[in-house]
């Protein structure tokens, strides 16, 4: 852990947002924007996958699957910044880890979908129900993810 803090605070300082309020909140907007970008669109192809938006179709879905992919990468990295601005303090916080457990059980299980979908077509993975669990799992897990964030502010 010790080394996790160490090579964290070092991002922090050498990236400025341990040192700047403006910077860390430009960052923090970004990560906002990142998890919007994400989350708005994941919830629109997993309700499409569990059959309660059928009109969804797989074009579009495709497309709001690339969107979320956007909003992943730029959330994951700007979280490390925003991590790296107090990297002991946040790594010491059980909320902050229960959020990064929450984040890679619900990135393990968009992988998992993803890597189905390289293998089949999804018009064939779309309608099944793996694709049902899926979704609900990300369901579940999302505002999860989202809930914990606001609360680390609180503790």
């Amino acid at each position: 852990m010790e080394t996790l803090v160490a090579a964290l605070t070092s991002l922090g300082h050498a990236s400025g947002i341990a040192l700047s309020s403006p910077l860390y909140a430009a960052v923090s907007a970004l990560h906002i924007l990142g998890i919007a970008l994400l989350v708005g669109a994941i919830v629109l192809v997993d309700l499409r996958l569990a059959g309660l938006l059928k009109r969804l179709d797989l074009d579009a879905m495709a497309q709001m699957r690339g969107v979320a992919r956007i909003g992943a990468a730029l959330a994951v990295a700007t979280g490390i910044l925003l991590a790296s601005a107090r990297p002991a303090e946040y790594l010491a916080s059980r909320v902050f880890l229960a959020k990064m457990a929450v984040v890679a059980l619900a990135l393990a299980n968009a992988l998992a979908f993803e890597v189905m979908a390289r293998r089949r077509p999804l018009a064939a993975l779309a309608d099944t129900p793996y694709a049902r669990v899926a979704a609900i799992l990300s369901l579940g897990l999302w505002p999860v993810v989202i809930g914990l964030g606001r609360w680390i502010a609180f503790v």
